[in-house]
């Protein structure tokens, strides 16, 4: 029941690291409401909107959790912490391949919402000294995200799961995991969560065609970077401060993703199928 051949079974590791990250989220999120009933949030939240140190300390909750289980589990499985996909070369070109695509995808997306009449851009009403400051802390924490969120998902999970279950059904299995996950955002909707699984799954797409996490990291990364300081649209119900444009959805929020924001429209779909079609068409050849 517990073990096979090969050792412990793909479950029940799963599951360790599932309970260690847990166990740690629950230890920092502790220690961070400890600091913020002394200090409060004004500094992270200004007038309803995140600001780059908000989503910076919510992802860094994250980071730091899954970073302490996937090192643990290299430690009872005696390989390096890089083995879960963040080893081999060519990294750095990986990752700005990525940063590019997710950056890309987001952008056409957003001008087909503006083509079609669902959506408003304006300008930001930033001055050039604050564009770079803002778009430098954004950039730098799109990326972190996409670090922290590309390893809790597809890092220790779909590596160890892939090797047993088979890659395919793994990458189901993650992207169905963070859809859930993210549907506990107050500002999702039915189809920004069918959104998401297809997202998770062009990430799997990218992972295997890589057989690298730089990729998707970088991917997810310039998506938000795209949706949350270039473009201003809202990200899962919230909106960011020190934006590039600002942007309005107008219309059905199934076509322009209403308060979801980009994600949340059904053209999001046609989107992540482009994408995915890119990818395989080329089979690799501009994510390597």
């Amino acid at each position: 029941m517990f073990a096979g051949s090969g050792g412990v079974r793909t479950g029940w590791r799963a599951a360790v690291f599932v309970a260690l990250c847990v166990v740690q989220l629950g230890v920092v999120m502790a220690l961070l409401a400890i600091v913020f009933s002394h200090t409060g949030d004004a500094a992270l939240i200004v007038s309803g909107r995140y600001t780059p140190l908000f989503i910076a300390v919510n992802e860094l909750a994250l980071l730091l959790p899954v970073v302490g289980a996937t090192l643990a589990m290299a430690f009872l499985e005696n390989v390096r912490f890089s083995a879960y996909g963040l080893s081999g070369a060519g990294r750095a070109a990986r990752l700005a391949s990525g940063l590019g695509v997710g950056m890309a995808a987001l952008g056409l997306l957003a001008l087909v919402l503006l083509a079609t009449g669902h959506g408003v851009a304006v300008s930001g009403g930033l001055g050039w000294i604050s564009a770079i400051r803002y778009g430098a802390a954004w950039l730098a924490v799109s990326l972190l995200t996409g670090l922290a969120e590309e390893l809790a998902f597809r890092g220790y999970l779909l590596t160890t799961l892939g090797r047993g279950i088979g890659f395919l059904p793994a990458a189901g299995l993650t992207s169905l995991l963070f859809c859930v996950l993210h549907g506990l955002n107050t500002g999702e909707s039915a189809i920004g969560l069918v959104d998401l699984l297809g997202a998770g799954l062009v990430l799997c797409l990218g992972i295997w065609l890589t057989r690298s996490l730089w990729w998707a990291i970088g991917f997810h990364g310039g998506w938000d970077y795209a949706e949350n300081y270039v473009f201003g649209t809202h990200d899962s119900g919230a909106s960011c401060l020190g934006t590039l444009l600002d942007f309005t959805p107008r219309g059905a929020a199934y076509l322009s993703g209403g308060l979801t924001g980009p994600e949340g429209s059904l053209f999001s779909l046609g989107v992540l199928a482009l994408t995915a079609a890119a990818l395989w068409a080329t089979r690799g050849r501009f994510v390597h």
